[in-house]
């Protein structure tokens, strides 16, 4: 009550030093400090008392967030139980109740989308007040007990803060390996609380959200896992503290590093037993790190590394074939960034054999085969195969070796093996087979 009484005077004190010259009714004001503080609305019925006046000085804000807070003057009379504010989507209505004030000395209260009447339930079907949206209202007063005036204030619009606008200087950053990094500048729009960024294979769209930034100064993204060699176009849109979403920027294009170039040019270039040395043109692109060797054996469905080369080196050796393996090879260039070209055509590949022969006569089995000896082998170890595994016949200097201890009608398996002067061994010939007449 004493808060009540202070109001009061500061009220008359206004209007005193206003230069009010009408009739101040003390009476009526003693009344309505003694009223109860918080009286039950009654069900309103409309009347046509003149002594229930209209509010004045309705007065309206513009450019709240999805929120208009309303002003008006206070009826200083004890029978005036409060106010009814009434909104209109136009200003020739219809109006709706919206909101019942049972304090007189209230004057001051913001419309923000879903209004409850007091006591319960909903007086609007309304869920809320949109982005850049006008409204009308208008005031008028009820007694205490219960008689609804019909005199309205003035009628007053107000229209809440427009959608954000876009943001500015978006920018999309080409040439970057599988991502496209985004920048642009903070709104200046206070209630802005963050970014949606879109991305669409066309200017013209459709665009799909890629991501969602929240906070006023996260103006930057990095928008990774794309292919190489790939045009985007990339817009921002301004999200408020409500969730109002603004108009897109206009779109920006940007484009994947592309990958490197399929190298040109492989072929064989030298043959040794168990070795094959191959060479290709250099790619033309300024920042490739290297090369990359693959090798696919007959009847295999995945490549093997080789050998891996820096950008510099065109030529490369496989020291791990069989003889008379008949292999593929293809080349992959990788640059800086990690990009990986795709594979060159293949080179069908058939390694250097030992042209090992065997053949039954009179006396043995004749072995002949390739010596090798200007590749530096010095001498072979020969090889019979049965059925527990392989025994070792003899090791000779020469590229020729009898087996004399061999039965009609029975058939033997040989192989053969260079050997260098430490003892080092190549790779083992393909088996030979023949059978004692």
């Amino acid at each position: 009550m004493q808060a009540r009484r202070h109001s009061l005077g500061l009220a008359l004190a206004a209007l005193v030093v206003a230069g009010c010259t009408g009739t101040l009714d003390f009476e009526g004001a003693r009344r309505w400090l003694d009223r109860p503080e918080a009286p039950t609305l009654p069900d309103f019925v409309e009347t046509a008392e003149s002594s229930l006046p209209a509010p004045e000085g309705l007065r309206a804000t513009d450019g709240e967030l999805r929120s208009i807070p309303l002003h008006w003057d206070p009826i200083l009379e004890g029978r005036v139980g409060g106010y009814v504010v009434e909104r209109a989507e136009s200003p020739d209505g219809p109006f709706t109740k919206i909101a019942a004030i049972a304090e007189p000395s209230r004057t001051v209260w913001t419309d923000q989308g879903p209004a409850e009447w007091p006591g319960g339930g909903m007086v609007s079907e309304r869920q809320e007040i949109g982005d850049g949206e006008s409204l009308y209202y208008r005031v008028r007063v009820f007694s205490t007990t219960g008689e609804l005036a019909t005199a309205v204030s003035d009628t007053v619009k107000a229209t809440t803060a427009l959608p954000p606008a876009p943001p500015e200087g978006l920018r999309a950053y080409s040439h970057q390996p599988r991502a496209v990094p985004l920048s642009w500048r903070a709104s200046e729009a206070p209630y802005v609380a963050g970014y949606a960024i879109e991305r669409s294979p066309s200017s013209g769209g459709p665009f799909e959200p890629v991501a969602q930034l929240t906070g006023l100064h996260q103006t930057v993204h990095l928008d990774s896992g794309l292919g190489d060699l790939r045009v985007f176009y990339y817009r921002v849109v301004s999200i408020n503290t409500a969730g109002g979403r603004g108009p897109p920027s206009a779109p920006v294009r940007a484009m994947t590093k592309p990958e490197p170039l399929p190298p040109f040019g492989l072929h064989l270039v030298s043959q040794k037993l168990g070795s094959n040395e191959l060479a290709w043109l250099p790619n033309v692109e300024t920042d490739l790190v290297g090369y990359r060797l693959l090798r696919i054996r007959n009847g295999a469905s995945e490549a093997e590394v080789v050998v891996s080369l820096a950008a510099e080196i065109t030529r490369g050796e496989d020291a791990e074939v069989a003889a008379d393996e008949v292999v593929a090879y293809r080349l992959v260039a990788l640059d800086h960034d990690g990009l990986e070209s795709n594979r060159s055509a293949p080179v069908r590949v058939e390694s250097v054999g030992y042209q090992l022969r065997a053949q039954a006569t009179g006396d043995g089995v004749h072995l002949s085969w390739n010596s090798r000896a200007d590749e530096g082998f010095t001498g072979t170890r020969v090889y019979l195969h049965g059925a527990l595994g392989q025994s070792e016949l003899a090791f000779v200097d020469g590229a020729e070796f009898v087996h004399p201890d061999v039965k009609p009608g029975n058939r033997y398996r040989y192989s053969v093996v260079l050997e260098r002067p430490d003892a080092s061994r190549a790779t083992a010939s393909a088996p030979v087979e023949v059978t004692v007449p």
